[in-house]
């Protein structure tokens, strides 16, 4: 870290009697330790620890493209440039240096002139890195401008960042899938400046002296809301990344709200996500039930949908005390009789479909003609007209039960 210009000019004086046990603890030691280990500007990628900038980059990388014919793979980052007076040394292993006494690697200090202890052996050894044979100064991170000149001048105390890329080009065998390496470049590329903490835990933003502040963050997850009109509103809150947000109108028509920008339908959402028809989509979130049509009659498949419904005719079934009564609400304990008396389908009344939509294209099977298309609200018309043409079954759902 690095210091601000420090006041001569008044000294603190204690008048108190009793004398202070106890030393005041450095009150801005976690914000600055906690930057340190963010950045982990002063260690060698070998060293870095999986935290900070190094997790970040890592969770991101490697980005592939649509085909996975190439990929972008994360080698390692560098913060600031670290050379000597004359620039003859650069980089930061010229701070690194063997412990006199077991040979372990330390790290030494670039603006420090006393000693450092070796934490394998306990051996003090000198605190300072190679020295330039030109300048006779060691490596240490060159700024362009310092605390009080970014003061003056109005800019920002900062180091730019930097990281290296590597670009993997592959050969798709295209009746094995098997991957060959075509060609690997690598890159260091810039990816901005990075603002550095002063030695009172500040920063320097556009010559200003600023600090960072604790505040509240949503935890991620999903969240529902209900509004006065019953609108509902659902919210799903990231970890990381972009807020997205589920919303019903006045029409009862779900749109959706990526970071609170413009609204759109949520069926273009969900068609980007992967599901590419009307049906996938249906399929997704409602229950699907098949009915059958023969002879005039509308048989339902039997499974947990049919409790509730009422029967078209009186239904005896084998093997059980439960019977199913013409014009009667199927009970739980008939649909499991049914179920176990190995029964595919019941007949069922024309009423129940009401509200029902069709969660497939009912198509003409002689001449291919769609007679109801998804998402559609079926009607006992077009249960005539799908019966006449040959259609055997039609899937539906119903919106309000779901």
């Amino acid at each position: 870290m690095y210091s601000l210009p420090k006041n001569v000019y008044r000294e603190r004086i204690d008048f108190s009697k009793i004398k202070t046990t106890i030393p005041i603890p450095n009150l801005i030691e976690i914000q600055k330790k906690s930057y340190e280990r963010f950045l982990q500007m002063n260690k060698l990628p070998s060293e870095r620890e999986d935290a900070g900038l190094q997790s970040v980059f890592k969770s991101v990388f490697p980005i592939s493209d649509f085909r996975e014919n190439s990929s972008l793979e994360f080698i390692e980052y560098s913060i600031g440039n670290w050379e000597c007076k004359c620039g003859r040394l650069t980089g930061l292993h010229h701070l690194r240096k063997e412990c006199s006494g077991c040979g372990h690697i330390l790290t030494a200090d670039p603006y420090g002139d006393g000693h450092v202890i070796c934490p394998n052996c306990g051996k003090e050894n000198e605190a300072r890195g190679e020295i330039c044979d030109v300048c006779g100064q060691t490596v240490a991170l060159k700024l362009k401008y310092d605390v009080d000149e970014c003061q003056e001048r109005g800019m920002t105390f900062a180091v730019p960042l930097k990281v290296t890329i590597r670009l993997v080009v592959w050969n798709k065998d295209p009746e094995t899938g098997v991957k060959t390496i075509r060609d690997i470049k690598e890159q260091e590329v810039y990816y901005g400046d990075i603002p550095l903490m002063t030695d009172h835990g500040t920063f320097i933003i556009n010559g200003t002296e600023r600090v960072i502040v604790s505040q509240l963050h949503r935890s991620p997850g999903a969240f529902f809301h209900s509004e006065d009109k019953q609108l509902f509103i659902a919210q799903i809150i990231p970890y990381r990344g972009s807020w997205v947000e589920f919303e019903y109108d006045a029409k009862n028509l779900l749109y959706v709200r990526i970071d609170r920008k413009r609204k759109f339908l949520a069926t273009v959402f969900l068609r980007a996500l992967g599901l590419r028809s009307a049906d996938e989509i249906i399929r997704s979130f409602y229950t699907v039930d098949r009915v059958h049509l023969r002879n005039g009659a509308r048989y339902w498949a039997v499974n947990d949908s049919l409790v509730g419904l009422r029967a078209a005719k009186d239904v005896a079934i084998p093997g059980s005390d439960v019977s199913v009564t013409a014009n009667k609400k199927i009970s739980a304990s008939a649909v499991a009789a049914l179920k176990k008396a190995n029964v595919e389908a019941i007949e069922v009344m024309e009423s129940e479909f009401e509200g029902a939509f069709a969660a497939a294209d009912a198509v003409d099977p002689s001449t291919g003609e769609v007679i109801v298309e998804a998402n559609e609200e079926i009607t006992a018309r077009i249960i005539s007209i799908a019966e006449e043409k040959g259609v055997q079954h039609i899937d539906l759902f119903f919106p309000e039960k779901d």
